[in-house]
């Protein structure tokens, strides 16, 4: 290869190369990497080099993702993110040294905005309310209650007015019901739970009709209802929102994932519960048949006759 074809061959390198660095950049910046200074100083430091070989172009698109890392790590609890805010901002200066200098400018915003909403309290204006929230979990779960938890037990009685009417009360959709409308679920995620309500509604109708409404099956299609599905839901919903459906919890799984494949379980032991429904309401039936063709079979062959 000539001299004068290696700058071609190297822009036809670097070019395509810049994308993976990119990608590359994005990934520690948005997961558990992230906190480490090392892994941030080592991608930034191959979104440099590519640069520097020609893509000088990378270093916006990727200045631009380190605003997002920011906002995300010094905004709430950032005192454990020190050294990884740090090793940012040296990221941030070597980017505007390759062109990104309008950095500095939303670099700056974000730094009065912090210093007035955040400071030196390691948690936003207004956080200190919600500091002990995600305790509330074990005990809505059926666990032991927690510490401080005795404190919050009256905040429920703040939903229900002193003066609640019978046609107010008519209208508000029981617990089970206001879960599957939360917004915050993913749409599949409400589907199922739309689909748990319907068919554990089926299964108490049918055992029911058979009279067996404080049987076994009954017993666990409430719990279901009541009890299991809200449980799981609440766990999902107390994990942090920017992370419940992409950050892996166990096996490659997003707590998204757990959650539908705990979903699929309670519907699964709720269709058993209909199998066993229908197969006692079938031998029902077919005992009703043999009793009808004792009685008139023979008096219909005889009619034939």
């Amino acid at each position: 290869m000539s001299l004068d074809v290696l700058p071609d061959a190297l822009a036809w390198i670097v070019h395509p190369a810049a994308a993976f660095a990119l990608i590359h950049w994005a990934g520690i910046l948005y997961s558990r990497r992230g906190r480490v200074p090392g892994d941030v100083l080592r991608a930034a430091g191959i979104i440099v080099l590519i640069g520097v070989l020609g893509a000088a172009w990378v270093a916006h698109p990727a200045a631009g993702m380190l605003l997002g890392f920011f906002g995300q790590r010094a905004f709430r609890r950032w005192r454990g993110h020190v050294p990884a805010l740090l090793a940012g901002l040296a990221a941030a200066a070597a980017f505007m040294a390759l062109g990104a200098t309008w950095l500095m400018f939303p670099l700056t915003v974000m730094a009065v905005i912090w210093a007035t909403t955040t400071g030196l309290t390691g948690r936003r204006v207004g956080e200190e309310g919600r500091e002990h929230r995600p305790a509330e979990l074990p005990q809505a779960a059926g666990g032991l209650p927690v510490a401080g938890m005795g404190e919050r037990e009256a905040v429920p009685v703040a939903f229900a007015p002193a003066a609640t009417t019978a046609a107010t009360r008519t209208a508000v959709p029981d617990a089970f019901t206001a879960l599957h409308l939360d917004d915050r679920l993913p749409g599949d995620i409400r589907a199922q739970l739309a689909a748990l309500d319907l068919r554990t509604a089926e299964a108490l109708t049918h055992l029911r009709a058979l009279g067996q409404e404080g049987s076994e099956g009954a017993y666990v299609a409430r719990t279901i209802r009541d009890e299991y599905a809200p449980a799981s839901v609440r766990a999902y919903l107390n994990l942090p929102r920017t992370r419940a459906d992409v950050t892996p919890i166990e096996d490659g799984k997003t707590g998204r994932d757990l959650l539908r494949e705990q979903l699929d379980l309670l519907l699964n032991a709720v269709q058993d519960i209909l199998d066993a429904t229908l197969h006692a309401g079938g031998q029902e039936l077919l005992t009703h048949q043999r009793f009808l063709r004792e009685k008139f079979g023979k008096k219909a062959r005889e009619l034939d006759v």
